[in-house]
């Protein structure tokens, strides 16, 4: 019914202006004398009689106009209290009016007067008390997006919300940990991601609150380690009316164990690179991306996965050729692809990243892969290469990498021309079928800071479980990796 009145008002309003201006320009031709006379101003309606739950919204439209016997009206001005004015053309306007904390009714005041063409004010403005309650908002977890499960250090919360009353009465949100105290988040926000203030922690800790990986707000507390949490979360309108709950139940944190976080991405190898890094490395924490074709990987790989690398000294991650669709972006990437992004920023905030990888040939021109991993171009007559079967199929290019050789003609490489500012260290002995391949043999390169000389990148670009004449020479490798050249 309420809104049908108003829907009545704007569809009547240029037909009755329409009459009103006929009547004026009547007037105007009796040619009166008389010295100029202030306008004269309308609301519509003149009156609202609702109460109770019969009363508008805080946001309503209203409309208005005026008359003018001797001129015409150039425009209007409006107010709440009679004292501030505020002038306008137009002849309707949505208004959302503030109730009172605490209350969840009010009669608003409201006020409105012509001005002519010579800028006099109509002296008697139109009135209107408009009654109006305010309607609690609602906000929805949205469990598709959420962390809902498990969370290694970080979890990235969204949601959707909205206000009967209009957005423009929407104010905040509040978020809370278990037992925890309210935390505020603005209103221009729909996802907040929470890690562990102290990542390393067994018990009960506070957790950093991000808006982005690179934008902390504050901290909430009450988060447990190695446990189960519920999160809570409420939104609330300008009247600090709140809406019902939403909850997040059974979330298990768990912490960091080490300064090196290894991914897996290669389904067929996993358990072969964890025990290459068993061997050489005491703990690690580690987080296997491929698992039920890849529905494990982070909804946004930034800011989850940003954040959660950012709580680690090193990252090894290491990916095959195979692609995995993203439920909520719905493109499929290779899972060191969807992870570039995310390892730029980690190394640019002083992280060391190793990374073990190949690809079918060529990469887009667009992948990101090529900023990360200095890849200047892929020759594309390299599909089809593999490697020869020899004890040095992999030729070492700088100290303390060994040479890697294998007893079978594997075709998982991706050969590259490197950029000029990384140093090569693998270069492979290749064959393939007619014609014979005379592109780059690049396999591997590291990146050195130029001004302390300190390596925070290396890739290889060939499975490791393929260069398998001598095991231990590739634990060589991941030994001269992360303790030697990460050693800083």
């Amino acid at each position: 019914m309420q809104l049908g009145v108003y829907f009545l008002i704007v569809r009547n309003l240029l037909f009755i202006f329409s009459v009103l201006s006929f009547s004026v320009f009547v007037g105007c031709n009796k040619g009166e004398k008389d010295g100029n006379q202030a306008p004269e101003t309308i609301i519509v309606p003149k009156e609202i009689n609702l109460s109770g739950e019969q009363r508008l919204k805080s946001t309503v439209r209203l409309a208005w106009f005026g008359t003018d016997i001797d001129g015409f009206v150039k425009g209007y001005e409006f107010s709440q209290d009679q004292i501030t004015w505020h002038y306008t053309t137009k002849t309707d306007s949505t208004f959302v009016f503030i109730i009172e904390e605490g209350q969840e009714t009010n009669d608003i005041e409201f006020w409105v007067r012509s001005v002519d063409n010579i800028g006099l004010k109509d002296l008697t403005p139109a009135t209107l008390t408009v009654p109006i309650k305010n309607t609690p908002p609602n906000i929805t977890l949205n469990k598709t997006l959420t962390t809902s499960d498990t969370a290694l250090l970080v979890a990235t919360l969204f949601w959707d919300a909205d206000d009967p009353d209009g957005i423009d009465n929407l104010k905040g949100f509040q978020i809370k940990l278990n037992d925890g105290e309210w935390f505020d988040l603005p209103k221009k926000v729909n996802n907040v991601s929470l890690t562990p203030s102290d990542p390393s922690s067994k018990g009960i800790t506070n957790a950093n609150v991000y808006l982005s990986a690179s934008e902390e707000i504050g901290t909430l507390t009450g988060l447990k380690m190695y446990d189960t949490n519920s999160i809570y979360i409420r939104s609330y309108d300008l009247s600090q009316s709140y809406s019902e709950l939403d909850t997040l139940s059974g979330l298990f944190f768990k912490g960091k164990n080490s300064d090196l976080l290894v991914i897996g991405g290669d389904r067929d190898r996993n358990d072969f690179y964890k025990q290459r890094i068993s061997n050489i490395y005491s703990t690690f924490d580690y987080i296997d991306y491929t698992i039920d074709d890849g529905a494990g990987q982070p909804t946004f790989w930034n800011p989850t996965f940003t954040i959660m690398a950012l709580q680690y000294e090193k990252l090894f991650i290491y990916s095959d050729k195979t692609t995995y669709l993203n439920d909520n972006t719905k493109k499929t990437s290779l899972i060191l692809e969807a992870a570039a992004e995310s390892i730029e920023e980690f190394i640019a905030k002083g992280g060391k990243a190793f990374i073990v990888g190949y690809f079918d040939n060529p990469l887009d021109a667009q992948s990101n892969l090529l900023s990360l991993l200095n890849i200047e171009s892929i020759d594309v007559n390299s599909k089809g290469l593999f490697l020869e079967r020899l004890p040095d199929a992999l030729v070492s290019q700088e100290n303390g990498y060994p040479n890697l050789g294998t007893n079978k003609f594997p075709e998982t490489t991706s050969p590259f021309k490197k950029t000029t500012d990384v140093i090569s260290i693998y270069e492979g002995q290749f064959s393939s079928k007619t014609p014979a391949y005379v592109g780059p043999n690049t396999l591997g390169i590291k990146k050195v800071n130029e001004g302390t000389g300190n390596t925070f990148q290396v890739y290889v670009a060939a499975s490791m479980a393929d260069m398998n004449s001598d095991y231990a020479k590739v634990d060589s490798l991941f030994h001269h990796v992360l303790n030697v050249e990460f050693n800083w």
